[in-house]
This record gives C-alpha cells, structure tokens and sequence, in this order.
C-alpha cells in the first residue's frame, strides 16, 4: 500500500495550530517579562499632577485690613450677581485705596473682594495675579462672573487680564476710575517712578499698543470709564467704544464746582469720593455700562 499524504486542508490546519501556539508563548514571555521589571523595582508611573486649591490662592493676595472686603463665604444673588474685585492702584496697596468703597459697595449688596498684586512687576505679571485672584473669587462665591473696580493704574491691570489671559470670558463689567487708558505725559511717568509698570505706560510701548489696538473694549463686557478734568492732561481716562458698550463720564461735566480749589480734590481721592462712588454703584446696578441720563447728587457728602 502506499503512504497516505494529508490533503491541503489538513495542511493549513497544522500550520494554525503552530502558530497560535507561537503567539501564546510570545505572549507569556511579555507578560513574564513585565512582571519581573515590577517585581524588581523598574520605572514608578507618573504621579499625578497636583490639584490647585483656588481658593487658598486668591485668600493669599487678598489685601488684609478691609473690614467690609474679601469674605470667601459670601454669595452674591439677586440684584447684585456678580462678586465685585477691586483692584488698587501704583504706589498703593487695597487698604489704603478701597476702605470706603468697600463699605459702600458693600451696603449696597454686593460681595466685595480686594487684592494686593505687587503693582511694580510688569503689568502682565499683575495681570496673572489677577486671573488668579479672579478665579478663586469664582469658585468661592459659585459665580460665573465677576465686576471689576479699578483705579489708576488698577483700571490697567484688569484690561490686560482680559485681553492677555482670556479674562473677558470671566469679566461682566469694567469700571475705572483715573485709569491712563492712553498715552502719559513724562511728568506723570516721573511721579509714577522708574518701576517696569511706569515704564510700560509710555506713548508706543508694547502694552499700549497691543491694549488699544485694533481696539480698547473685549466681546461682553461694559465699560465705564471715570475721571476728572485735570486728569485728561496727563493721560486720557476714557474708553472708545460703541456707547451701549462703553460709558465716558468726567466729574466736573456734572459737578462743576468740584476741584475748583487744587489740592482739595485730586486723583489719590477719588476712590474716597461719594459722587464718584455714586457712579460706580450705578453702573454696577444693572447691566451694562453707567446710563448717559444719570446725574449724581454733587452735594453729597456722607455714604
């Protein structure tokens, strides 16, 4: 008899068979092999990344001796939905500027926050600060916005936060009181000191251009820009933009007789001011920017 030969079929049968079997064994080799690099002390997984405690953050920068400012368990409602972030000038810190705007803006129902940012840094380093400060405000209070109250070179500050740190997003409201939202004369960069923040306020710099070009406002926010006569010829206070966006008011286009004696009434005391604080309340009452119809009463003199 001859020899009887496995068909074709029978063929590849075997040949699956082998090679299932090589790729069990290749596989138990890996697993063998990652098993002893465990057991002999290889490479730990990463760690996982820090979880950043918000609140702690912004509660570090909070400026300290406001009795009426920075309660991390207020919660804004109401009339009054967005937390209100004030931020204070150079050569100052928030206990020297807000005291009385922080009462008053308090009385009127608003959770009041103040920062201390270190202004002398470059303006966009404060503006991270800022950013910082803002968003532990919002994860504290719960709110998805908040206002912001800024005088002199702290009307600045919040306008690169937005514009560098997508801040606008986080942004209902902008009021400034005093801010050189244009180009300053050398004498005010001179009282200003030689600090990078006061070198950044030059005509052509940088930061000018690249805040009031191609132009000063951000998508959704409202603007009220405040300021006095004898302001304007050192640096512009006002913002250009679409008047249901943007409000320009000077004390003396409604008051008159305020500032007519020098030294009585000045940039470093308009945050102590009732008619000023008078419009920031208003512009802070309801949405949008301050109404053109307001008119302060200019003979107030107690809050």
């Amino acid at each position: 008899m001859g020899r009887i030969r496995p068909g074709r079929a029978a063929t590849a049968a075997v040949l699956a068979v082998v090679a299932l079997c090589v790729a069990a064994g290749l596989a138990a080799l890996v697993l063998l092999a990652e098993t002893l690099v465990r057991r002999e002390g290889g490479p730990p997984a990463a760690p996982p990344p820090p979880q950043v405690d918000h609140v702690a953050e912004a509660r570090r920068l909070a400026s300290e001796g406001l009795a009426d400012a920075n309660d991390f368990g207020c919660r804004p409602g109401g009339a009054t939905p967005y937390p209100v972030v004030l931020v204070h000038g150079a050569r100052s810190t928030g206990a020297v500027t807000w005291p009385v705007a922080a009462a008053y803006l308090s009385k009127q129902g608003h959770c009041v926050f103040a920062l201390d940012y270190g202004w002398s840094r470059s303006v966009r380093e404060s503006a991270r600060r800022l950013g910082i400060f803002i968003e532990g405000v919002l994860r504290a209070t719960g709110a998805e916005r908040a206002a912001i109250v800024g005088h002199s070179l702290g009307g600045i500050v919040p306008r690169a936060y937005m514009r560098f740190e997508g801040g606008a997003a986080k942004v209902s409201e902008l009021v400034t009181l005093g801010a050189p939202h244009h180009r300053t004369t050398e004498g005010l960069r001179e009282d200003c000191g030689p600090e990078t923040a006061c070198e950044e306020l030059s005509p052509g710099s940088e930061l000018m251009e690249a805040l009031n070009t191609p132009s000063m406002v951000e998508p959704g926010v409202d603007y009220t820009a405040l300021g006095l006569k004898a302001e304007q010829a050192a640096a512009s206070t006002f913002v250009e933009g679409l008047p249901e966006q943007v409000s320009n008011r000077m004390l003396q286009d409604d008051c008159p007789l305020k500032g007519l004696i020098e030294g009585a009434f000045g940039h470093n005391l308009t945050t102590l001011d009732p008619v000023m604080l008078s419009y920031v309340g208003k512009a802070l009452e309801e949405p949008g920017p301050l109404p053109g119809d307001y008119r302060p009463d200019c003979s107030a003199l107690i809050i």
